[in-house]
């Protein structure tokens, strides 16, 4: 999903959150929400709402107009079943906020390197346009191209099929300490404990937490952590077992299941991973324009 249309996703459930904080019905905060749109993405919303008129829930409607997600509309289900809608709709709009700071900050903080890049493939060709062994024509036109190519990356990097094939690029690396496998546990977690504070226990929730996670290996091994729960052993212990949680999170969720209180510790497991993840990014963008400086002086050595 690219960033712009989690950013919209994010604001749409705080929206309909505030609107049931403050007693109004989900078909009022669609219409509220459709108000705020341009007029021709409001089909949606409105069609949505008039079906919650019509006395279909929230998640039944929302799935059939196409503006939830199957796994969105399942943990809305859940929610409305047990009296958690609320606490469900602000961690939608958490999780969808924190995945689009994370890419967007990335995708911003590589503007300085891009622009180190683009000054050195600029200047590059300078000195043999000023002996006349370039043509100003030759010299444009190898400008134009590199702008192209630049601005096809840059919408790129903002899509979800590039976030995939890096998340999973970065997985076959395979040790654990690695950024891939903390945003897909960050994932995984997220998504058991929205389940689990939403009313469902945890061997129900954890079949449905482990469809949001990919590659396909990964949900193979994070599906053993049921069986192993199923078997007798403590969610925490599964959970590290197979490599879910660090001995950090271990130690924490251990913790929480000891005394009663394993929601609010699987939410500050979840926490701790995405400020890992925020860090990692940070450090990524850090060494990025020191590789833009090496890439502009070796062009400049080889010229």
């Amino acid at each position: 999903m690219g960033i712009k249309r989690l950013t919209r996703r994010c604001d749409f459930f705080r929206s309909l959150a505030r609107c049931h904080q403050a007693g109004m019905t989900p078909d009022q905060g669609l219409d509220l929400w459709a108000g705020q749109l341009p007029e021709r993405k409001r089909g949606p919303f409105k069609s949505t709402a008039q079906q919650v008129r019509a006395g279909q829930t929230l998640h039944q409607a929302g799935t059939r107009s196409g503006i939830l997600l199957p796994w969105e509309a399942r943990l809305l289900a859940i929610g409305s079943a047990h009296g958690r809608l609320d606490r469900v709709l602000d961690d939608l709009a958490g999780y969808h906020q924190h995945t689009a700071n994370w890419w967007s900050r990335l995708r911003m903080r590589l503007l300085f390197p891009v622009g180190i890049l683009i000054l050195g493939f600029l200047t590059l060709p300078l000195p043999r346009l000023f002996a006349g062994q370039l043509s100003l024509s030759s010299y444009l036109l190898q400008n134009l191209v590199l702008a192209v190519i630049l601005v096809l990356l840059w919408t790129l990097a903002g899509t979800a099929r590039v976030q995939q094939w890096f998340s999973a690029l970065l997985l076959r690396c395979r040790p654990v300490s690695n950024p891939a496998w903390q945003y897909q546990r960050y994932r995984f977690l997220q998504q058991l404990a929205s389940l689990y504070n939403a009313g469902m226990t945890i061997l129900e929730a954890l079949p449905l937490a482990v469809q949001h996670c990919e590659p396909a290996w990964l949900q193979r091994q994070w599906s053993m952590i049921e069986t192993a729960v199923r078997e007798g052993s403590g969610i925490s212990e599964a959970l590290h077992r197979y490599q879910a949680l660090d001995d950090t999170g271990f130690a924490l969720l251990h913790s929480g299941e000891a005394s009663g209180r394993l929601g609010e510790m699987l939410d500050r497991v979840t926490e701790q991973l995405g400020k890992r993840v925020a860090l990692w990014l940070d450090s990524l963008v850090e060494w990025l324009p020191r590789l833009a400086y090496i890439l502009v002086l070796i062009l400049l050595l080889g010229l």
